[in-house]
């Protein structure tokens, strides 16, 4: 996960610096790599679920909160999920203007 999230991470510091000719492959790769990062996050989502149902408590919120705490690299897909795809985007209005 952690070369996904590099990958990642370069192409947007890449894109927001405004230094970049190749739009098109860097657009592709972020697009990729947020497949493979969404294969990840459904890996997560199984080992939340089984914590989650495995919990012996009956009350639901404390039950989350525990899956919460042991798998939190499911919040973390999630939200870099959201704000890469914005970034997409944005990538792609900027190719439809070129």
């Amino acid at each position: 996960m952690d070369k996904i999230l590099s990958k990642i991470t370069e192409i947007i510091h890449t894109y927001e610096s405004g230094q970049y000719k190749d739009l098109f492959k860097m657009h592709r790769e972020l697009v990729c790599n947020m497949y493979f990062l969404s294969q990840k996050q459904v890996e997560y989502h199984v080992e939340w679920n089984q914590e989650y149902y495995l919990h012996k408590s009956t009350v639901n919120a404390v039950k989350e909160r525990y899956a919460n705490r042991v798998v939190p690299e499911l919040y973390m897909c999630r939200k870099i999920m959201e704000t890469a795809r914005g970034v997409s985007i944005a990538m792609g209005y900027e190719l439809k203007l070129n």
